[in-house]
């Protein structure tokens, strides 16, 4: 039986022994996992930061674009307007002859639309 406890007993201390390792390196791995985490953490918040940034610069560059597409429309309408009046003007002062281009202009007209058939 001498041998049997002996056996036993070794086992039994091998078993404290590989616990033991086992909890040291638990511990070990979770004092590094911390930091770990913390970097990746902070390196999310970063990006996201980043992210943000130039999200900011992109809704900066839209709202300029924008304010200058505004600009033209405004131009390119009070434009039209000015031609409207330059041709009511004209159709004023020389009704025969707008008359004259206006029939010219629907005999193109037709006979461009017409052709296509």
């Amino acid at each position: 039986m001498n041998a049997i406890e002996k056996t036993s007993s070794d086992m039994n201390g091998n078993a404290q022994d590989t616990r033991q390792d086992l909890h040291r390196t638990i511990d070990k791995v979770a004092g590094q996992a911390q930091p770990l985490a913390d970097k990746v953490a902070t390196r999310a918040h970063d990006s996201v930061d980043q992210v943000g940034e130039r999200l900011g610069q992109v809704s900066d560059s839209v709202n300029k674009a924008s304010e200058r597409l505004m600009a033209r429309g405004k131009q390119w309408g009070a434009a039209c307007q000015r031609a409207g009046e330059t041709g009511r003007g004209y159709v004023r002062e020389r009704p025969a002859v707008s008359l004259l281009i206006a029939a010219a202009a629907g005999y193109g007209l037709s006979k461009l639309l017409g052709s296509r058939k």
